[in-house]
């Protein structure tokens, strides 16, 4: 715009000061002065970093003087940035017109640029879209439709812009095959103001019931001594909800697992992600360090930044709360600890011991803990003992080059050894075959209930419906070996 001149702002989170913003705009991507974040004397990159902050920006098409500018000092979701500020201004090219080119269908018109001049004539409007489109710096509505019964009472809007929005609201209550005219859909105002799209009113169950399942996914590099070389573990919190009505849940984390802003830890929405840095990683060992955590689009943020409880209202039947990830191995524990040798008994024969210790408390019992251990490609016979557990004769796979070692429980501190005496074709027998063996890692598999490798634990979950009922609430937690990058234990020897 003339002047670059700042034509309307919002400060969803008071991070960055309207001074900060105006000189990017007047000395960096004019460059005036900083010209140092011009790369090579060429265009400035759609990101940059100055003083701490960075900023995003997009220019309006062909022949538009608008500029949108989005400033943060989080490490954000710089993509999902860029999506909004197209929106944005597609969004001010349909509500703000310049000349005579309206559209009746509220689509951005191809004939005509947005202009600053337009935008000026509306500055009550342009802000009203940046109050609904945007809620504490997540985006929540850029669809028009949705944005047409939100800014209708806006003093700004008139003429023709304001006869195109009535055109299209009468238009979707007398036509079937417009959106939001089916009765079961849910009006765009309740969509943003009620943020209950998710959930249908009036659903009835004769008994109310909840479950929460806190599932943790642990993989594992360990060494033969036992020492953990690389690990992270993959956790989420599923539930199935079979309530009455239009509930409210709440749910407390205990302190272990809370996440403290001021920390350098940050939430996220599918929208936009934050990431812990390293030095509050170190700063707070007491916590757990988690690279990221999303939730479902029903988590009322706002209130878990304020108290770190979850509050949500809850779709109907199953669906994923939250996920999250953690890679810091001081901030996780194996449940068990695994060692390994492997040694040469001669030209045909070897032995494998293996040693396997439950690390959690006595109370708790592992379920259909697998062992599945590697055999050379010349192994013909295998015998094998444990203390604890099944080693059947079926348990060799000789066409697969594997065996396993399976208890179907195990307490919690107790230990178990397994021995193998394989026996090998000779060396005459190979018929040119390796005979040295690389030793694949053992793989382990297993089921822990009531136990989680971070320390998660669920300090209350509570259910209010204004009919008063109480549901009957379970809460269960298991850790289990991760799918894709499993539980190995590397062998020595």
């Amino acid at each position: 715009a003339k002047g670059n001149k700042i034509v309307a702002l919002k400060d969803y989170r008071r991070e960055v000061s309207a001074k900060e913003v105006q000189r990017f705009v007047d000395d960096i991507l004019s460059g005036k002065r900083d010209g140092s974040l011009k790369q090579g004397g060429g265009p400035l990159p759609p990101v940059a970093h100055h003083d701490g902050v960075t900023f995003v920006w997009r220019k309006g098409d062909r022949g538009s003087n608008v500029l949108a500018v989005a400033a943060t000092r989080w490490d954000a979701n710089v993509l999902a940035i860029q999506e909004m500020l197209h929106q944005l201004l597609d969004l001010l090219k349909m509500f703000c017109p310049s000349g005579n080119f309206v559209s009746n269908t509220l689509a951005p018109s191809a004939n005509a640029a947005l202009k600053a001049d337009a935008l000026r004539e509306k500055p009550a409007l342009v802000l009203s879209l940046l109050e609904e489109m945007v809620d504490f710096g997540y985006p929540q509505v850029t669809h028009a439709e949705s944005l047409c019964e939100l800014v209708l009472g806006t003093p700004d809007l008139e003429g023709k812009t304001v006869n195109a929005v009535d055109a299209f609201l009468r238009r979707r209550k007398k036509d079937p095959t417009v959106a939001g005219s089916d009765p079961n859909h849910v009006r765009p105002t309740l969509d943003v103001t009620g943020a209950v799209p998710w959930r249908k009113p009036g659903i009835v169950y004769k008994k109310n019931e909840v479950y929460l399942d806190a599932i943790e996914k642990v993989s594992a590099l360990v060494g033969p001594d036992g020492q953990l070389i690389s690990g992270r573990v993959q956790g989420s919190i599923q539930m199935k909800v079979y309530l009455s009505g239009m509930p409210e849940c709440k749910i407390g984390l205990n302190e272990k697992f809370m996440m403290e802003s001021e920390s350098g830890y940050k939430t996220t929405s599918p929208a936009m992600e934050g990431r812990p840095t390293s030095t509050a990683q170190k700063a707070c060992r007491s916590q757990i360090a988690l690279d990221y955590i999303k939730f479902h689009q029903s988590v009322k943020l706002q209130t878990y930044e304020s108290d770190h409880q979850v509050h949500f209202v809850p779709p109907d039947g199953e669906f994923e709360l939250l996920s999250y990830h953690v890679s810091d191995a001081g901030n996780f524990t194996l449940p068990f600890t695994v060692t390994s040798n492997y040694k040469s008994l001669g030209r045909t024969r070897a032995e494998m011991n293996v040693k396997l210790k439950a690390d959690f408390p006595s109370s708790l019992v592992a379920f259909q803990v697998i062992a599945w251990m590697p055999l050379p490609k010349s192994t013909v016979k295998v015998q094998m003992n444990a203390t604890g557990g099944k080693t059947k004769p079926k348990y060799v796979e000789l066409g697969k080059n594997q065996m396993h070692w399976k208890l179907s429980e195990l307490r919690g501190g107790k230990e178990h050894k397994f021995k193998a005496i394989i026996e090998m074709m000779a060396a005459t027998e190979l018929k040119g075959q390796e005979r040295e063996w690389e030793k694949p890692p053992i793989r382990l598999t297993f089921q822990v209930p009531m136990f989680t490798a971070t320390g998660l634990r669920i300090r209350f979950l509570k259910v209010h419906e204004k009919s008063g009922y109480q549901p009957v609430k379970w809460v269960r937690y298991l850790t289990t070996a991760g799918d894709e990058d499993q539980y190995e234990v590397r062998i020595q020897g």
